[in-house]
């Protein structure tokens, strides 16, 4: 088999460069085209007021960071108390009671980390 490529193929390739480039200039066209129009915060702001747009968004910004805390904090005490409840049933002496206490710990601790983003997030 001969390494060396057709003169046809040359052309071929030559003949596509071109092609794609123009492809490529009409998708990057077509996606500028559809850029979205920016949407208001839930607490609102007068059209042109940026500063008043942005801490709206700031807003909006720490509700959802407090709901992903308090998700993290459940998905934790979650895994803590299956695996305690993992551990004390695999054990020959299980002790139901480390059990017990742990998830009384544990929610009495997830309710009060969430009074306290509840609370940080009504100030801002």
């Amino acid at each position: 088999m001969n390494p060396v490529m057709h003169e046809s193929t040359i052309k071929q390739k030559r003949n596509i460069a071109p092609l794609s480039m123009f492809w490529l200039w009409l998708v990057a066209i077509s996606a500028q085209a559809q850029l979205p129009t920016p949407v208001d915060p839930s607490s609102g702001a007068p059209n042109g007021n940026y500063l008043a747009f942005m801490q709206g968004w700031s807003g909006d910004a720490i509700d959802y960071i407090a709901l992903v805390i308090s998700g993290a904090g459940f998905l934790w005490i979650g895994w803590i108390l299956l695996s305690k409840f993992n551990e004390a049933r695999s054990s020959n002496d299980p002790d139901w009671g480390s059990v017990g206490l742990t998830a009384v710990i544990a929610g009495v601790l997830l309710a009060i980390v969430s009074f306290f983003l509840n609370e940080a997030v009504g100030i801002i």
